[in-house]
């Protein structure tokens, strides 16, 4: 009953009381003008007398209505209308203030209450923007991830070098977080020392002004040395403790926020990978330590296939592709037959081959063709040697022969003849880029050297002169 009796009291301060009053209002003033113009008999405005007061009245009755018109009804509507645009262009911090309980007084507060839940929504979708951007840079840091492991994991099973899987590993790590500084400390297997072994990025030349790329490491020794002994990775940035450890740190290395990452591999320390920046109030993601942790794996399974590798080889004696011993065996024999020759006194020869443009030849014709030429080449060798010689293939398009109890004079009758069968054989081709050749180069104990290493060096330098004079020829002095 009490809301029914406030609902008539709100209609009864409406626009249509209002309209009625001003209404009333107006007709009155109009009634009494024209009763006074056209009087009746019995009217009281028989007499015109008072003309301009009763005017004036019916004037300020109308003035008055109209007054009353803007006030209460168009302004408002103007007022709500201004508003509206304000807020239909964006500032939503607008809010409508009448005072009013008409109808007007309803639209003013139905535009705020509407005002304020366009408000709460644009904030909530601006929380959820802001989420949905903070998922999406997540998603990319995965995929970035998966890419960068990818590269690697790639080079790892195509056999790439050591140091290229290392360059590709850092130029990854420093763009997964935008970092400013890549470093890369691994053990010397020779000296057993932590070093410095490769720098990127942006404060790389503030790193080595610095000296740090003598960094030598000790295990348990400051944050770098904790962290290797420890085994564990460590995270610097703004949630760190700020401990003595880490602030020395940090000025050593010029970094505000750090993640040091161990290398293992079988529980065995092979280094860290430091990846850092200067940026303020900076907090690594659970995404950004995981690719660096997964990074040093793969770093770690690269040092130990390249040190597989290079134990494989050391133990090998043949090479894959041409059947002839490699250049481990070649030098070692070398050494052996010169410590035989001075012993008895006798000679032995050296003689180092060199295709002359081969590079050029692969390029044109591809790495199956370069294959091919150095099988016939190994064929030949094999052909035109003793029992007792040795013949080898020294490094990508060179060859070598030792010759116990040989001369100079004979190692080079041997040297040319061979030289002269593979021009004969490449000369039958009838694409005249196919037509190759080789130059040799000898050396002989003890005249120019009584080692293996002064024999070989030897050979090369003779090698290199041949080859500036153009090649196809066998020469024994520079």
């Amino acid at each position: 009953m009490k809301q029914k009796s406030k609902w008539i009291s709100l209609r009864l301060k409406g626009l249509r009381h209002e309209l009625i009053f001003v209404f009333a209002l107006v007709m009155v003033a109009v009634l009494v003008f024209l009763g006074y113009l056209f009087p009746a008999k019995s009217s009281p405005f028989e007499l015109r007398t008072y003309l301009p007061y009763i005017a004036g009245l019916a004037i300020f009755m109308i003035i008055l209505a109209f007054f009353w018109i803007k006030q209460m009804m168009i302004n408002p509507v103007i007022k709500i209308s201004n508003e509206a645009k304000r807020i239909a262009d964006g500032d939503y911090t607008r809010q409508i203030e009448l005072g009013r309980e008409d109808e007007i007084g309803e639209l003013g507060e139905a535009l705020n209450r509407m005002t304020a839940r366009i408000k709460e929504n644009m904030e909530e979708l601006k929380v959820f923007s802001e989420k949905t951007e903070a998922i999406n840079e997540e998603t990319n840091k995965r995929i970035l991830s998966l890419s960068s492991l990818l590269q690697i994991s790639n080079l790892i099973s195509g056999n790439a070098k050591l140091d290229e899987i290392i360059e590709a590993s850092m130029e990854r790590c420093l763009l997964a977080g935008k970092m400013a500084l890549g470093c890369l400390i691994l053990k010397d297997r020779q000296t057993n020392e932590f070093a410095v072994k490769a720098v990127h990025g942006a404060q790389k030349n503030e790193f080595a002004a610095k000296g740090i790329g003598s960094l030598r490491l000790k295990l348990g020794e400051g944050l770098l040395g904790r962290a290797m002994l420890k085994q564990e990775s460590i995270i610097l940035d703004k949630n760190s403790k700020g401990t003595s450890e880490e602030k020395s740190f940090r000025e050593q290395f010029s970094l505000k926020n750090a993640v040091i990452v161990p290398i293992i591999s079988r529980e065995k320390i092979h280094g860290l990978l430091i990846a850092g920046n200067n940026k303020e109030n900076f907090l690594f993601s659970s995404a950004d330590v995981e690719l660096y942790e997964l990074l040093s794996k793969q770093l770690a399974i690269a040092i130990e296939n390249a040190f597989l590798a290079t134990k494989v080889e050391k133990l090998e004696i043949i090479d894959s592709l041409t059947g002839l011993y490699n250049n481990t065996f070649i030098q070692e024999r070398l050494a052996e037959e010169i410590r035989r020759a001075i012993g008895f006194q006798r000679p032995c020869a050296f003689v180092l081959f060199a295709v002359d443009r081969f590079e050029e030849y692969r390029n044109a014709f591809g790495q199956i063709a370069g294959e091919n030429v150095l099988n016939k080449i190994s064929s030949i060798l094999k052909e035109n040697i003793s029992e007792v010689d040795k013949a080898a293939r020294f490094s990508d398009h060179e060859f070598a022969l030792v010759l116990p109890e040989r001369n100079k004079r004979q190692a080079i009758e041997i040297a040319d003849q061979i030289r002269k069968k593979i021009e004969y054989i490449f000369s039958e081709e009838k694409d005249g880029k196919k037509n190759l050749t080789i130059t040799g180069a000898i050396s002989e104990n003890p005249v120019d050297g009584i080692t293996a290493s002064e024999l070989i060096n030897k050979a090369r330098d003779i090698l290199e002169s041949a080859k500036k004079q153009g090649g196809n020829k066998i020469s024994y002095k520079t």
